[in-house]
């Protein structure tokens, strides 16, 4: 049998991601100061599984609190299987008496934290994020040398996003919870943001005779076990935490020891099938919705942007109320495939005014809402509003749909991507739903006008509003019964984005 190495192997990693549901037990749930709507719920909850977790109150996190050195230690050790057993440390400061004692002694011998000069490990002394940075990428193997170094791979990763204008914030004081996001995003790619496509290396179960692997969704044996598999089953191996693997085994994603894994496929007569223990949980829903919740019976409002008197822009041989109007009508036969219920501001060549399309919507009490436009102005690309103030109370929704439309969007048409853009316009700014307004690509634009003109790609774009649809209430919402309509569009559901 292969030990597991750093892996190089050329397959994508396309992420199916799911929402998670927290367990009665978990520490996230008794935290008084981790709400469920709180930035760092769903990590802190995952985290608590496997008692990761690290700190000093019996019912709280203290989620903007300063990271200290020690309860550093003790996460990263428990994240990546070190021992924690209390021990004497090398350091004067650090007896058996500290709660972090064993994993610090393991960490430093480990390579992850250094000590100081003069024989002290200073376990109260806080973290900043280029500190943070530097951990993550010795624990998990990334190897990273510089401060620089860790903070791009972690950006690279999709583990962090920094602070903002390319600053990572190395200086800046890293925070409990920042770091449990952080932590979590480094054991599971299902969290992970905007990260890059991951490698993978192809390998088999390896387990004797007739027993069975558990495939989890962390990697230990506190987490759930969502499917069985069998000596000679193919897996997709991405990388490793500690002694655990992350991989893909029957188009699910999840952790099993690297123990019962191997290079070359064992001799067996027969390969079983895997079986299914608990359905995939779901990491990605939005505060105070149910992951489990089903989504017949939402409405989409779909708004076919212009229409009559007002024929929107023209250029080319094209007008923009006949695209919005053929491209709105065309997802139909799409949202058929779906228990979703449609409705259309206007199915002909007909002018609702402004407030009437947000009445309209409001009458048919929809739960979405998408306005189809083409832009002009000489440019080009594709683009997609949304607004973060006024009377709509959805922003944070507002956001997500309209980042999921425009992943689909540019993966339909593949133009110029020009971003998700937070913009007051009346039908976004004034709707009680998440709302958001597309807008497909440059009519007065050689190239962008050849796609908004084609009916084929009228279609892709069609489709595309409907999988952006579909990928809003399965990665932000987390609604139970989405996955397995990605089957009728021969494709699978987004990376989580949001």
């Amino acid at each position: 049998m292969k030990k597991i190495a750093l892996l190089s192997a050329s397959s994508l990693l396309l992420l199916s991601l799911f929402s998670f549901q927290p367990r009665e037990a978990d520490a996230a749930a008794y935290f008084t100061d981790i709400p469920t709507h709180h930035r760092a719920f769903e990590e802190i909850t995952y985290l608590s599984q496997s008692n990761i977790l690290s700190n000093d109150y019996s019912s709280k996190f203290g989620p903007d609190e300063a990271m200290t050195r020690g309860h550093a230690a003790s996460m990263i050790g428990e994240a990546v299987q070190l021992s924690g057993t209390p021990t004497n440390s090398r350091f004067t400061d650090v007896t058996s008496t500290n709660p972090a004692s064993g994993y610090i002694e393991s960490s430093v011998a480990r390579g992850i934290i250094k000590g100081y000069s003069d024989g002290t490990f200073k376990p109260d002394k806080t973290l900043n994020r280029g500190e943070m940075a530097v951990l993550i990428s010795r624990a998990f193997g990334y190897n990273s040398n510089t401060t620089t170094a860790a903070a791009n791979e972690l950006i690279t990763k999709g583990i962090s996003k920094g602070v903002g204008k390319g600053n990572f914030g190395t200086s800046q004081l890293m925070k409990r919870g920042d770091f449990a996001i952080f932590l979590t995003r480094a054991i599971n790619a299902q969290f992970r943001e905007g990260a890059a496509p991951l490698q993978s290396t192809p390998m088999y179960v390896n387990v004797a005779g007739d027993d069975s692997l558990n495939f989890r969704t962390g990697p230990t044996t506190d987490y759930m076990a969502i499917k069985k598999i069998f000596k000679g089953y193919p897996v997709e191996v991405f990388y490793k935490v500690g002694d655990w693997v992350y991989m893909k085994a029957d188009n699910a994603y999840g952790f099993v020891h690297s123990a019962y894994l191997s290079s070359s496929q064992p001799s067996v007569s027969n390969v079983k099938d895997p079986v299914d223990l608990a359905p995939p949980p779901v990491i990605g829903g939005a505060p105070g919705i149910a992951g489990g919740a089903s989504i017949s019976g939402q409405t989409i409002i779909i708004d076919p942007g212009h229409g009559g008197k007002d024929g929107g822009s023209s250029a080319l041989g094209l007008q923009e109320k006949e695209i919005t109007l053929d491209v709105s009508l065309r997802t139909q036969k799409y949202f058929a495939k779906t228990p979703l219920k449609v409705s259309y501001t206007r199915t002909t060549d007909t002018f609702p005014s402004l407030p009437g399309r947000v009445s309209f919507a409001k009458q048919q009490k929809g739960n979405l809402f998408v306005s189809v436009h083409a832009n002009a102005g000489g440019g080009t690309g594709t683009e997609t509003y949304y607004y973060a103030a006024g009377t709509n109370p959805y922003e944070k929704e507002s956001k997500a749909l309209a980042i999921y439309m425009q992943k689909r969007m540019l993966e339909a048409w593949g133009l110029k991507d020009r971003g998700v853009k937070n913009k007051s316009l009346h039908v976004t700014r004034e709707n009680s739903m998440p709302a958001v307004l597309l807008e497909l690509g440059f009519i007065d634009t050689t190239k962008d006008n050849s796609y908004l003109k084609s009916p084929v790609y009228r279609e892709a774009m069609a489709k595309a509003i409907v999988l952006g649809t579909l990928d809003y209430y399965y990665n932000y919402e987390g609604r139970k019964d989405v996955q397995s309509l990605y089957a009728e569009f021969g494709t699978s559901p987004s990376p989580r984005y949001h």
